[in-house]
């Protein structure tokens, strides 16, 4: 089976992985008093769940790594990235009022707030950090001054998307207008911010590789906020929030799929599996996130990274899985028909 395969073939940037997150325990170590950290320090896991919990975060590291990048260079950026995904992660549990921890802050446990701003503070102040270590490594040192405005400008946009479904939208605007004005944002740019720091400080010789990367990696981003547009269907309905599954079935869905979803959005009662009431839709959003993410993943190959096209299609169904959506399954588009299918 495909997961265990390339989970194997991923070991060395898990390892690298669990380095980068040593070394935020480190920087965590230098930030805080002890008596704000939980003792229990970095938690064992089994491997293959440790692959799928941090699967993006090793995913990257892995690509630096085919890209020729070398280990010191990749540990930073990998650090940079575990930043970035605390930032965000923070920003996403105060909107949503949940808490994801990244962090193994000892504050009380209903202070999830308080805990979620923590985040994003320490997280900043570890990538001053990171930018000070940046700069004592000769070939970046020329760039590395211009890191903090790069990745400020290129998160800034992502967030302003967030804010404009904060309050709640009126209108369910056109799918292509979705994957265009949210989904380019919380999706692929959001995953892009991987690639800020080594395209602006990597050597010439690895930046069309980077550039190439950089692109597929946006396409798998979209691709994967299309596939929580199938689990977050009922629950953007409850928050006015912008869904591709929504907008395909109000737009373009069979007559049927458009008056069951009149009754949705009148009703706050619950109602089926989004697949047992809109299939020939689900159908259709399926060919596109996988379409989607095939293309990405057709990229990184282009930019040297070892993943052929038949490990892509297996990855991306297991995807679904890893993205609870395990039930959606049976609409899976066939290798031959997500590969030849236009975006």
């Amino acid at each position: 089976m495909f997961p265990l395969a390339a989970y194997r073939r991923l070991y060395s940037s898990l390892k690298e992985h669990h380095r980068v997150e040593k070394e935020i325990q480190q920087l965590l170590d230098q930030l805080l008093e002890p008596e704000y950290i939980r003792a229990s320090g970095l938690p064992r896991h089994n491997p293959l769940t440790y692959a799928q919990r941090h699967f993006f975060s090793i995913l990257f590291l892995s690509i630096y790594e085919a890209i020729g990048i070398p280990a010191e260079r990749r540990l930073l950026y990998g650090m940079v990235n575990h930043c970035l995904r605390g930032i965000v992660t923070g920003a996403d549990n105060l909107l949503d009022d949940e808490y994801k921890e990244l962090l193994p802050l000892n504050f009380p446990e209903p202070a999830t707030r308080f805990k979620s701003v923590m985040h994003i503070l320490i997280f900043d102040r570890m990538l001053f950090r990171i930018h000070e270590r940046f700069r004592s490594l000769p070939l970046l040192s020329l760039n590395s001054t211009n890191l903090d405005g790069a990745l400020f400008k290129a998160i800034v946009p992502i967030g302003a998307e967030e804010a404009r479904e904060e309050g709640g939208v009126k209108e369910i605007i056109t799918p292509e207008a979705v994957l265009d004005t949210v989904h380019m944002y919380k999706g692929g740019k959001l995953l892009c911010l991987s690639f800020v720091a080594p395209r602006l400080l990597e050597p010439p010789e690895f930046q069309d590789r980077l550039a190439c990367a950089d692109q597929g990696i946006f396409h798998i981003g979209v691709a994967l906020q299309l596939i929580d547009d199938l689990t977050d269907f009922y629950e953007d309905i409850r928050a006015d929030n912008h869904n591709y599954l929504v907008s395909a079935i109000f737009h373009q869905g069979t007559t049927e799929e458009r008056r069951q979803l009149r009754i949705i959005l009148d009703t706050a009662t619950e109602h089926p599996p989004v697949e047992a009431i809109f299939p020939a839709t689900i159908r259709q959003v399926m060919l596109k996130a996988v379409s989607e993410a095939l293309r990405g993943f057709a990229m990184l190959h282009e930019a040297g990274y070892w993943l052929n096209q038949q490990q892509a299609y297996d990855l991306v169904r297991h995807l679904f899985v890893l993205r609870g959506v395990k039930q959606l399954l049976p609409f899976f588009p066939t290798a031959a028909t997500a590969g030849h299918h236009e975006p």
